[in-house]
């Protein structure tokens, strides 16, 4: 049975976006932090990262569709259509980030910049073609087994932000040898990048593509049919829709969380000094809510996604149970119940995240069928496409995210005391400050989850439809 998964397939799966998850833990946690604390550019370091990372989300709004085109275009060759991708991905990951952060001392500042816009380009190039979908897709046409094999993968890639949280031990072990931090950092992330990449190759070496769709020797795919697939594709595009908003529930939520535990759970309002105990203590037990409800609620999806038995229902169910304690922290606080029942808060935060955690195995699953929905309804394999909308929209929504938290900083004169942590502004914006931040990690959620759940009321694809995208692909199937 081709569907059949097994040993082999999950494995593979599972170990081949390793280099992947630990090159993107890497670049958004660190790489601000060596180049300002041991690339021996000092602040020129942190001009360097701030517009480096600016100019990839401009680069990235072309980039994705360009890449997502040519894996459209590609064919299927003795190694599959999107293996060879993959590879080129992982080796490009392993060069780019590892020069970044071996950035060779001594060098001027412009030769620096070029340094580091070649190696992030080559970096940034090579995660776009990291398409894992279009490898689940090729895969299996079973909504149920994609579940499955959906899970591995995810719980790895969360797995692997532990071994980032261990870098700086890690370095710090390396440099009683060495003697220099800077060569010990490049060192260290040198030696995770080359084991986690050697895993990562053999564990793509094992996958086998099984289903790609047949066509003409004269069809071409072309860029501007990214259009064309929004227009004609009525599953992307109202899926599209409803991620402009459902996605930023967890990017408001993960934005906000720990200013507001800071000044609405651990700070007097009055003089603005932080209990620090308690906040590192609420803190520490919020980065728990943010981080074992997605492995829980990963693993709880596929066994649910399978007794529900259709991805869009439980998706649509799994956002109400997002949106609606979002709702409710926002009406605790406008009550001045909130900043007096912490564990009320944190109740609310851990039902989202669960939610959200849930959310990503039948949100992957609507995401690949999509692929499927387009040959089938269409004819045309734009797989590719599919999945870089997904990726622009996502990373948008990121940067979006940050700034909105930003802006609000600044217009309420976020004024902190670096050595003591407490607010050295004006006492009277805080209680302003503390409505902004619930409204944004509160109300804005509720009311954006809401209007993504009646939208997805309109998606096309039920089960009747998925059978009988099974039975069409399934004979047009071609190794």
């Amino acid at each position: 049975m081709k569907d059949k998964l097994g040993f082999k397939d999950y494995f593979g799966t599972a170990t081949m976006g390793l280099t992947d998850g630990l090159a993107a833990a890497l670049m958004t946690s660190f790489f601000l932090v060596y180049l300002t604390d041991y690339a021996g550019l000092g602040a020129f370091g942190a001009v360097i990262g701030s517009s480096v990372l600016l100019f990839s989300h401009i680069f990235d709004a072309v980039n994705d569709p360009i890449e997502g085109w040519i894996m459209d275009q590609a064919k299927v060759g003795k190694y599959g259509k999107y293996k060879p991708f993959i590879i080129l991905s992982i080796l490009t990951a392993l060069v780019g980030v590892s020069a970044l952060f071996f950035i060779p001392s001594g060098m001027n500042h412009v030769l620096a910049v070029i340094w580091v816009i070649l190696f992030y380009l080559l970096y940034d190039m090579g995660s776009s073609f990291y398409a894992p979908n279009l490898i689940y897709r090729s895969l299996t046409l079973d909504i149920n087994q994609r579940g499955k094999l959906l899970i591995a993968p995810r719980i790895v890639s969360m797995m692997t932000g532990m071994v980032t949280a261990a870098l700086i031990a890690m370095v710090t072990g390396v440099n009683i040898v060495v003697g220099n931090m800077h060569d010990s950092f490049g060192l260290t992330v040198l030696g995770l990048l080359l084991i986690v990449s050697v895993i990562s190759l053999i564990g793509i070496s094992m996958v086998k593509e099984r289903h790609h769709a047949q066509r003409d020797a004269d069809e071409k795919i072309k860029l501007t049919d990214i259009f064309l697939l929004l227009k004609e594709n009525d599953a992307i595009r109202v899926n599209v829709l409803a991620m402009i908003f459902s996605g930023f529930i967890w990017t408001f939520l993960f934005a906000t969380l720990l200013y507001y535990i800071k000044w609405g759970l651990c700070a007097d309002l009055t003089t603005g000094v932080v209990d620090n105990a308690a906040y590192a203590t609420y803190s520490g037990v919020a980065s728990m809510l943010m981080f074992l409800p997605l492995i829980v609620g990963t693993l709880a999806a596929a066994p649910i996604l399978k007794k529900i038995g259709d991805p869009m229902k439980f998706t649509r169910i799994l956002l109400l149970f997002q949106a609606v304690p979002c709702g409710i922290l926002f009406l605790l606080q406008v009550l001045g119940i909130l900043e007096k029942m912490p564990w009320l808060f944190l109740a609310c935060v851990a039902v989202t995240t669960t939610a959200v955690g849930m959310g990503y195995i039948p949100g992957s699953t609507i995401d690949i069928e999509i692929m499927d929905y387009e040959i089938y309804k269409n004819g045309k394999d734009r797989s590719g496409l599919c999945n870089a909308v997904n990726r622009f929209i996502s990373k948008a929504q990121s940067a979006i995210g940050a700034s909105v938290i930003g802006f609000v900083l600044v217009a309420i004169g976020y004024v902190v005391d670096s050595e003591t942590g407490d607010f050295v502004g004006e006492l009277s914006n805080m209680p302003v400050m503390l409505n902004w931040f619930i409204v944004i990690m509160g109300l804005i959620p509720f009311i954006l989850g809401m209007i993504a759940w009646l939208i997805l009321g309109k998606y096309p694809i039920n089960n009747e439809v998925r059978a009988k995208m099974r039975e069409k692909l399934s004979k047009q199937n071609n190794h």
